[in-house]
């Protein structure tokens, strides 16, 4: 058996059937969850038996403005309850969800409406409402609630459900297609855990535009009938936990960091009292946010995906024996390592991405293998790490290679570093290794140069920094909140 099927209930386990679509999905939540409150703000809450109402009435809005089955749709904006019902209405009608984050330039909206065949664009951000259309693409406020009732299209698991944007660091991000199959793989997927899963509650501050915060943070909690608490802007976030009292967080490090520092400094109320669990993912998760909250009754596990995987390929739940894995496969994947690279296999694979054939073939091995660009090693239980990325690689003029994620793991394991960067910089003519990083609020800049000199020595002396620059500055960092590193290969 799967090592998460195996950790789970017994008698949960059989109440979570894999259903390949989001029409069956929603026809299964809403039936068996009914009047248990589904989603939430601070202005309403949704039951489960109204969410499947709403999803309709805006299924008939879709079919009232002659918008065909099988086209793309495009949502747009911060989270919200309307955002999430858009969501399922538009993938279990029919059509493809495009998935576009509001901080999208308005310059780009043109181009990227017509790059996506983009027929319906529904937002919540001020600009394209108030202009009603661009490139003739009708625009629609995410309120707008619809009327009636239509029901959900006969669709299967190889039908198109969504296009999410890559969350990646480096180039230029690209549409990722994910079937109804694979998005809710990932989503079932994200429902394995210890002890039980059903009836949690959930802060959801990760956007839904990105496939962690859709998948993870919204679609796994419905499924199993919890409650979800929509906070569409991260100043909101404690203020959201106070209200709802979450059980279970879903979130990035840096997001983690912040709720153990506001822990630390105003008690364990302000994250609402409740909280017994965090997912960690989208980056490395450093030990010593385990070793930070485990003192306040907060369990933090890690665990591993890309967009391309509908976000889900590993997770740990057992993260003190294995302090540095992101965990053991979920159920339905298969694994290799080729040349230290990471390959998979499964029904949880994206289907190319969009208009991108050169891309697409690069991603796949001649035998059909996702090559993921990640270097990891696998021990003799099957538990994965990941050393880095092969992009990423820092060729030295010795011929060393060296992995900057495995340099910056281990300096962040100095308490005084709250984020760190190796770069490829030249001294003297030749490539050498630079390290940069922020420290903790109230760290002196004379005591961590100390420190982080000392730990340095510790180090291999091919992935020794050559220089280290302190900075008080925030790292520029991508939607899923990774630091974007410049001019990688």
């Amino acid at each position: 058996m799967n090592y998460f099927l195996e950790n789970m209930l017994p008698e949960e386990r059989e109440l979570l059937p894999y259903l390949p679509t989001t029409a069956e999905y929603l026809q299964f939540i809403t039936a068996r969850y009914g009047e248990k409150t589904a989603l939430s703000d601070p202005d309403r809450a949704v039951d489960y038996t109204a969410l499947g109402e709403q999803t309709a009435a805006k299924r008939a809005l879709l079919n009232e403005l002659r918008i065909p089955r099988g086209v793309c749709v495009g949502l747009m904006g911060k989270n919200s309850l309307d955002a999430a019902e858009w969501f399922l209405a538009i993938s279990s009608y029919g059509c493809t969800a495009v998935m576009m984050p509001p901080s999208l330039q308005a310059e780009a909206l043109p181009g990227i409406l017509a790059h996506f065949e983009i027929k319906l664009l529904i937002t919540d951000v001020e600009a394209p409402l108030a202009a009603g259309q661009i490139g003739g693409v009708p625009v629609l406020s995410v309120t707008t609630a619809g009327s009636g009732s239509f029901p959900c299209a006969a669709l299967t698991g190889r039908d198109r459900a969504a296009v999410f944007f890559t969350g990646g660091t480096t180039g230029k991000p690209k549409g990722v297609i994910l079937s109804h199959g694979a998005l809710m793989r990932g989503t079932l997927n994200g429902t394995y855990r210890k002890g039980t899963v059903f009836g949690q509650t959930f802060v959801a501050a990760l956007p839904f535009t990105h496939v962690f915060g859709m998948i993870f943070s919204l679609l796994s909690g419905l499924y199993t009938g919890s409650h979800v608490a929509v906070c569409g802007e991260m100043r909101n976030l404690f203020r959201e936990m106070q209200r709802v009292g979450p059980t279970t967080m879903i979130a990035v490090p840096g997001m983690a960091e912040l709720m153990l520092m506001m822990a630390k400094s105003r008690g364990t109320g302000i994250l609402g009292g409740r909280l017994k669990l965090i997912i960690c993912g989208a980056a490395p998760v450093p030990e010593r946010l385990r070793t930070g909250f485990r003192p306040l009754g907060v369990e933090v596990l890690a665990g591993y995906g890309l967009t391309e995987t509908a976000n889900l390929v590993s997770g740990n739940l057992d993260m003190d024996a294995h302090p540095v894995s992101v965990g053991k496969q979920y159920p339905e994947q298969e694994c290799r390592m080729v040349d230290g690279e990471l390959q998979l296999k499964g029904d949880m694979l994206f289907d190319g991405y969009w208009k991108d054939e050169t891309a697409t073939r690069a991603a796949f091995t001649e035998d059909g293998w996702f090559r993921t660009g990640d270097l990891a090693t696998m021990d003799e239980e099957g538990f994965l790490t990941i050393v880095g990325r092969i992009k990423n690689l820092i060729i030295l003029d010795n011929g060393e290679n060296v992995s900057p994620e495995e340099v910056e793991a281990f300096y962040y394991g100095c308490g005084m570093v709250r984020d760190c960067l190796i770069s490829e910089t030249v001294i003297n003519g030749k490539a050498a290794i630079l390290l940069e990083v922020q420290p903790q609020p109230g760290v002196e800049d004379a005591a961590l140069l100390a420190e982080l000199r000392r730990l340095t020595e510790k180090l291999p002396s091919p992935m020794r920094p050559a220089r280290i620059d302190i900075r008080h500055e925030d790292f520029a960092k991508s939607p899923s909140m990774k630091i974007i590193r410049k001019g990688a290969r």
